[in-house]
């Protein structure tokens, strides 16, 4: 018997043995095909320098850096490459503030103010702000996406500067109605740490995050990394504010932080965040929202749920580098990219992908699609004229200014920046099918649904999956006072400071052949970019930009003043002079 037991033994612990050197061995032959994939792509897209950690069940596998950090000065990335992460730094702001909540020193559920009492912005609603600290972790606030002025620096001002700037700006909707993804939101959460805490919202954060995770790379101020767009190096902006844009960090200590919201870590007795705070940040928030759909927010982490488990994710840019975190918190498992190319995005989900791959093979992960969405087996239909009507008009969108015309069944189609024209047509479930001529071939440009909310029509995309996403609103048919008609013509910023980029070239106000009043901004930092939004008029001296969710300027208020007998407006922070 004792003979036979130690024979088991001896086959289990060579089982074991040789289980381990295959796991080994599958790890050695992952990192050397990962690490040849990258060079690939990296040279398909034109990235200059690029460092990547790879941590499979808390294990690291590749953890390496590729290409140049400094292509004239020839210095190659290492993993100890440090890149501006942009809007990852949002990621940083909110575990620092979910920290002062697992510490039970403020509640998130309580009003800002509570612990900003000086905090003020001006309202189209009734009553007070009154957002929570949990509006603003998940972009449900109703503030704009930023205040323009103020937002670039070429040399850090203090954070509070922030509070002066919305004293004079207004809201884009009421608390908990859409999500509105908000810089400032963030921001103004760095802020509330800063008064929490008693110190610095930089101090903080290297004291209570950076220093106790180990991020050892990870720091406030400028990188020594190089930039480049097209492959040409080019300066960055040095500063904006430390909440949404202000971390200059390492994958490597990016993986550290992921590792916080790793089921692992979470059940440890000495886990950074409480289990239930982690599991509430990686929770879907506020999807009774009149607006919410199907977005997929939690407490500022994007949340995709799969068959079984989450694969959690975090975007950011400081033009021209990028920053992509990925992670599955159930297999406590990791990819953080950052490069200095403007044209990486494309590596970023290669990477993803082929670090998916093989967590699917090896913790077998069912990788088929989850259809969590609603099926949506859309008709063609026959809409009453009335609502024909009712639908008829020019929105803004997330692809620029859309015109609809009803014609018999169909809508006649505008897309009024680009000149395309095409056809609308009705669907079951709320859909609109667009097509549109492009040198001279039809296609379709994309699935529009549509909805009525307390009297205001608006739109959103429906993807394949059946996903639905708010993306705009009819600007609708509003008087145009005299006032906004004499103030046509094109301005430019009255003033810089001697610590602005110079950002906007000009901006143009106008009146469409649709008979809306339009708005042209033309941005020249730090990237080009030129923008054609409608205006809905609320007053002789106010106009609003109707919309939610598009990239820039949804939901924001435009001022036209009147001073020394000269139209100016203010818009995003900036008081515009019109020209001569």
């Amino acid at each position: 018997m004792k003979s036979f037991l130690k024979t088991a033994l001896l086959f289990v612990l060579i089982a074991s043995s040789s289980h381990a050197q295959n796991q080994t061995s599958d790890l050695k032959e992952f990192e050397e095909s990962f690490k040849a994939f990258i060079s690939n792509k990296m040279k398909k897209h034109n990235v200059v320098g690029a460092s990547v950690t790879f941590v499979a069940d808390n294990e690291v596998v590749v953890n390496e850096g590729f290409g140049f950090s400094d292509k004239t000065g020839e210095i190659r990335t290492n993993e100890n490459t440090t890149y501006p992460i942009g809007s990852v730094s949002k990621i940083v702001t909110s575990t620092a503030v979910l920290k002062l909540y697992s510490d039970g020193l403020i509640d998130i559920d309580k009003p800002y103010t509570a612990y900003v009492p000086d905090f003020k912005i001006k309202s189209h609603f009734d009553g007070p702000p009154s957002f929570t600290v949990r509006h603003l972790l998940s972009h449900y606030s109703g503030l704009p996406r930023l205040i323009a002025k103020g937002f670039l620096k070429k040399e850090q001002e203090p954070l509070e500067t922030i509070l002066t700037y919305s004293e004079d700006e207004y809201l884009a909707s009421s608390a908990g109605k859409s999500y509105q993804y908000s810089d400032w939101g963030v921001d103004l959460l760095a802020v509330l740490v800063q008064r929490v805490s008693g110190t610095t919202f930089e101090n903080y954060v290297k004291t209570a995050v950076f220093e106790p995770l180990g991020m050892e790379h990870s720091y406030f101020g400028k990188t020594p990394t190089k930039g480049y767009i097209n492959n040409n190096e080019t300066e960055t902006y040095e500063f904006s504010y430390s909440g949404s844009d202000g971390v200059i960090s390492t994958p490597s200590d990016l993986s550290k932080l992921c590792s916080v919201y790793f089921k692992s870590s979470t059940l440890a007795e000495d886990a950074f965040l409480k289990h239930e705070v982690v599991t509430d940040a990686l929770t879907r928030q506020f999807t009774d929202a009149p607006l919410s759909y199907d977005t997929e927010i939690g407490l500022m982490w994007e949340i995709k749920q799969l068959n079984g488990f989450k694969r959690v994710k975090k975007a950011g840019i400081h033009e021209p580098f990028y920053t992509y975190i990925f992670f599955i918190p159930e297999y406590n498992s990791s990819i953080v990219i950052c490069s200095n190319s403007n044209s990486s995005s494309k590596l970023h989900w290669d990477a993803w992908s082929k670090a998916y791959s093989f967590m699917g093979k090896k913790f077998k992960l069912d990788r088929s699609p989850n259809p969590i969405h609603k099926k949506r087996k859309a008709k063609k239909v026959k809409l009453p004229q009335e609502q024909m009507k009712k639908l008829e008009g020019v929105y803004n969108t997330g692809i620029g200014m859309l015109k609809l015309q009803a014609n018999g069944e169909k809508f006649d189609a505008e897309l009024l920046s680009e000149g395309l024209k095409g056809t609308g047509i009705p669907y079951s479930e709320n859909l609109i099918k667009l097509y549109v001529k492009k040198l001279g071939i039809k296609i379709h440009a994309m699935d529009i649904f549509w909805d009525e909310i307390a009297g205001e029509v608006v739109v959103g995309e429906q993807y394949k999956s059946g996903r639905r996403l708010i993306g705009g609103a009819k600007i609708g048919d509003n008087p145009i006072p005299e006032s906004w008609k004499n103030a046509i013509g094109q301005y430019e910023v009255s003033k810089y400071g001697d610590n602005e980029y110079r950002t906007f070239e000009h901006i143009t106000v106008s009146m469409n052949k649709s008979g809306i009043l339009q708005l042209n901004a033309k941005v020249g930092y730090p990237s080009e970019m030129e923008f054609a939004l409608g205006l809905r008029p609320l007053s002789d001296e106010m106009a609003i930009i109707p919309g939610y969710n598009f990239e820039f300027f949804a939901g924001e208020t435009i001022q036209l003043l009147n001073r020394r007998g000269r139209p100016q407006l203010k818009f995003s922070g900036y008081i515009f002079e019109k020209k001569n």
